[in-house]
């Protein structure tokens, strides 16, 4: 069967029909429940399917009030659907608490010309250095290091500091000379982030590009 994503059902009907007329059925583990479509083969990624994917995660984000989308063209077994829900109930539910109400807002940084392409206008400062020793604590401070180095980009702390009163979780993505900074917020603040993000964005001369609201999609799995 094709896996669609991981939500909080409650008592939502067993199947259901998309807008499309597409045929739904919830696989159940307590509060979890997977949706899912029994289908012959997955879809292949080609844009049409992409966008269909887009807009079917879209619709069930307004039913449903916690998504986690699962990857594009994930396909399993029933069993092993429910042996996934089961063994990863709880780990599931919270992440589901964590987006409940929540949607994506997606700021992508387009750095200046003087940035270093392939590193999204930052250096990592010896991030990816390997470490010089092997205990715990040096292993876990170098990750603390690079954590924070990953989240760097160019011009942004002022955006940052504009929208972080909404902002629930971060993600930071770097490709090239493009940086995509991923931010959770509540569903209802999807316009006043956007005030706030473009105007702090030209205050600073800031090229970006805000897109959104998102079903969480760069929240789908550990950072």
């Amino acid at each position: 069967m094709y896996v669609y994503a991981v939500v909080s059902a409650g008592r939502s009907p067993e199947t259901f029909r998309s807008r499309s007329g597409e045929r739904f059925r919830l696989v159940r583990r307590g509060a979890v429940a997977a949706v899912v479509s029994e289908r012959a083969r997955p879809s292949a990624p080609s844009p049409a399917n992409l966008r269909r994917y887009d807009r079917t995660m879209r619709e069930f984000a307004e039913r449903f009030p916690a998504i986690i989308p699962a990857r594009f063209g994930t396909w399993m077994a029933e069993e092993e659907l429910i042996t996934t829900l089961s063994s990863r109930r709880a780990a599931l539910a919270s992440a589901l608490a964590g987006v409940r109400g929540r949607v994506q807002m997606t700021v992508r940084v387009v750095a200046g010309r003087g940035s270093r392409k392939g590193d999204g206008g930052h250096a990592l400062s010896g991030a990816s250095e390997a470490p010089t020793s092997i205990t715990g604590r040096d292993y876990l401070k170098a990750r603390a290091r690079a954590a924070a180095a990953a989240r760097v980009v160019p011009g942004f702390e002022p955006v940052r500091d504009a929208v972080v009163r909404w902002v629930r979780d971060e993600r930071v993505e770097h490709r090239g000379a493009v940086s995509s900074v991923y931010h959770l917020i509540p569903r209802a603040s999807t316009d006043a982030y956007r005030r706030a993000a473009q105007t702090s964005a030209d205050a600073a001369g800031l090229r970006v590009i805000i897109s959104g609201p998102w079903p969480p999609y760069a929240f789908s799995g550990p950072e």
